[in-house]
């Protein structure tokens, strides 16, 4: 997985590469703590290049909208690949997230 900001003003944007595992999760928790610690606002997730989600990476997505939710900030996860919607969708998680 590769993580790519595109924009560091709020929103605060970037882009989730490759997959979202056991592995990989780690990498993006100590990422947005990073980016919570700096108080960065409301944060965009292009997930246009990411095609895999596993129970791990539901986990950190939790914490990020725990996070989001006590700074009264937006998490919006935006390009949403077909994949990665059955998972969330699966898992009731389209309904929980902000998706466009």
């Amino acid at each position: 997985m590769k993580l790519v900001i595109k924009q560091e003003r709020n929103p605060f944007i970037f882009s989730l590469i490759g997959r979202l595992d056991t592995n990989t999760s780690p990498q993006l928790e100590s990422f947005i703590v990073e980016r919570y610690a700096k108080e960065v606002g409301d944060i965009v997730v292009d997930m246009s290049e990411c095609d895999f989600v596993s129970s791990a990476g539901l986990r950190v997505i939790v914490t990020m909208c725990k996070h989001a939710a006590v700074n009264g900030d937006q998490l919006i996860f935006r390009d949403v690949q077909p994949e990665v919607m059955d998972i969330f969708t699966v898992t009731g998680f389209d309904s929980i997230l902000t998706i466009e």
